[in-house]
């Protein structure tokens, strides 16, 4: 069996034991996602203005919630050293375990989104656009996270050291995954924002594992 199909289903396995981790991530989004349709008397034209920047901050808080544990276990019981000292490259197996930890944590919230998108008085093609809008912005930010989580793996208490290096770092993402949301319900070209998005995730999946990787091997010496 492919050590890579092995690797993956491993990842998959041990997130079902700590369901907990993906689960007050969903809740976090859900409860940001719900908090201001509560608060502004469903104000539609309201809702409609800020439904773009409440999505990704949503998500992108969501995201930081569970991302110490998404190598601290696995270093602490020495699997990341035998992942160093496989024949699989070290680098795709990252890749791996980073797509696991994606499709456990960030999937659930682009799949909720239509759901709270509505709330906001969004449909048809918006909730779409929304979706797609996650989907890049997410697959984007949870390489940046992974990167993060291994630079600082060496770091007894690295919360708030971890929310100071990868704030900066996902603004841009944010600010360009809010414009996408909002020109899309306004009705304006979508293309300038969702280039950037796509090519963010490109980038991101070219050189993500690579300097995750080598911050791995960094932490470990």
């Amino acid at each position: 069996m492919n050590i890579h199909f092995k690797l993956f289903s491993r990842e998959i396995r041990v997130a079902f034991k700590r369901w907990t981790d993906a689960l007050t991530g969903f809740i976090l989004f859900f409860l940001i996602a719900i908090l201001f349709p509560l608060i502004s008397d469903s104000n539609k034209e309201f809702l409609l203005t800020i439904v773009g920047p409440i999505m990704m901050f949503s998500a992108f808080f969501a995201s930081m919630l569970s991302m110490q544990n998404m190598f601290k276990p696995d270093f602490q019981n020495g699997t990341i050293e035998q992942l160093m000292l496989s024949k699989g490259s070290f680098v795709s197996l990252i890749l791996t375990k980073t797509i696991a930890y994606w499709l456990f944590t960030s999937l659930p919230l682009i799949l909720i989104s239509s759901l709270t998108a509505s709330i906001y008085f969004v449909s048809g093609s918006g909730i779409l656009i929304i979706q797609l809008t996650l989907l890049l912005s997410t697959l984007t930010m949870v390489h940046i996270n992974a990167f993060t989580a291994a630079i600082t793996l060496g770091i007894r208490y690295p919360g708030a050291l971890m929310t100071l290096i990868i704030t900066p770092i996902t603004l841009p993402i944010l600010i360009f995954g809010s414009k996408t949301i909002e020109n899309s319900i306004l009705g304006t070209d979508i293309s300038g924002p969702l280039y950037f998005l796509t090519g963010m995730m490109m980038l991101s999946f070219f050189l993500g594992p690579w300097i995750t990787a080598s911050a791995l091997k960094i932490s470990m010496d």
